[in-house]
């Protein structure tokens, strides 16, 4: 039978010395990982990066985990999991608010949640040329500002603001299609659709019947048939140059007691019953053409009983200042260019040429 040994005191005191060498290693080792882990982490926590100009809807009941990809997903953070980590490890996980969030800059994760934490700002919205009332409403019910429908709604009143705003065609519009002046605007989280209808008359009255000719706007009657002219401009014609030139046949064909026949119309006319309608193909078919409304300019002649988009300057000041020629026919082809025709049968030789 083996021997056990027996250590003496001094031999004892060796042996656990050497030990705890050993396992101090062993532990130091084992440490290194972690600190370069947790400092890689932290120096996350306070690395400088910068924000494009995004915008960010959070809806309220949002939790941490939502915000955070959906941050990623807009590109104003890279790393998910070390923003998860942030808030988690500093306690601000439920303090992060939602609303509307517009971020640009040079942000810290730190700074970035602190901006999360505080809460939204007024919010910047640009309303391109040639929205319409649909479009407007859906552009801000989307940023949580207004509640979907509400700026319909109240824009299908007009006489609901004529007494502050005398100068609209009441008896010449339906609604205030035409008179929402597209534009860049900051709107306040409390806003709402009448603050916002309001803020943009407000700012038609400025730019545009501010600035147009008195004698022009003297009869409320030409002044709604310009706007109305403006906005098909608007949505038919890209270019200033050819605009001029549409709005020049537009008018002669008025003259002339032709149908405008304007394809931007019967669009107009199909939103009104389902504002999310587009023609199959990205092209109108014979039955879209017989939809019954006023704002058919193929079955009805004149100009529609309203506008169709709200126009810019640009397309109100072609539709004042057109360039009158002999043509009474036009298109536009796929690639953006007008195609302009003295007669009908110069222009069904277009369109076979162009559109088919």
């Amino acid at each position: 039978m083996a021997k056990i040994p027996i250590l003496t005191s001094e031999e004892l005191a060796v042996f656990m010395k050497k030990e705890k060498i050993g396992l101090g290693l062993i532990l130091f080792f084992c440490f290194i990982p972690v600190f370069v882990w947790t400092t890689s982490i932290v120096w996350n926590f306070y690395q400088v990066f910068e924000i494009p100009e995004i915008n960010v809807v959070i809806s309220e009941g949002k939790g941490f985990l939502d915000i955070s990809n959906l941050l990623k997903e807009k590109g104003v953070i890279k790393n998910s999991a070390i923003f998860k980590i942030y808030v988690l490890l500093s306690g601000k996980a439920e303090k992060l608010g939602s609303g509307v969030f517009d971020f640009s800059g040079k942000y810290t994760l730190v700074s970035l949640v602190d901006r999360l934490i505080r809460g939204p700002e007024d919010a910047s919205v640009v309303i391109p040329e040639g929205f319409n009332i649909y479009d407007t409403d859906k552009r801000l019910s989307e940023f949580g500002l207004i509640s979907h429908g509400s700026l319909i709604e109240l824009a299908q009143k007009p006489e609901g603001f004529s007494g502050e705003y005398p100068w609209l065609p009441i008896s010449e519009i339906v609604s205030l299609e035409g008179f929402l002046f597209p534009d860049t605007y900051r709107f306040s989280q409390k806003t709402d659709a009448r603050e916002v209808i309001e803020k943009m008359l407000d700012n038609f009255n400025e730019k545009i019947y501010q600035k147009l000719d008195p004698e022009l706007i003297s009869s409320p009657k030409s002044f709604g048939d310009l706007i109305k002219l403006s906005s098909i401009i608007e949505k038919e014609v890209p270019g200033e140059e050819d605009r001029k030139i549409v709005s020049g046949v537009l008018w002669r064909r008025l003259e002339n007691d032709m149908p405008l026949q304007v394809d931007a119309t019967i669009v107009y006319a199909w939103k009104t019953l389902n504002p999310e309608w587009k023609p199959q193909d990205h092209s109108l078919a014979a039955g879209d053409l017989k939809i019954k409304s006023l704002y058919n300019t193929y079955l009805y002649k004149g100009l529609p009983q309203g506008p169709i988009s709200n126009p810019g300057w640009e397309a109100i000041n072609s539709a004042t200042n057109p360039e009158m020629t002999d043509y009474l026919f036009y298109l536009s082809t796929e690639d953006g260019q007008t195609i302009f025709s003295r007669t009908l049968e110069e222009h069904n030789a277009a369109v076979r040429k162009y559109l088919r």
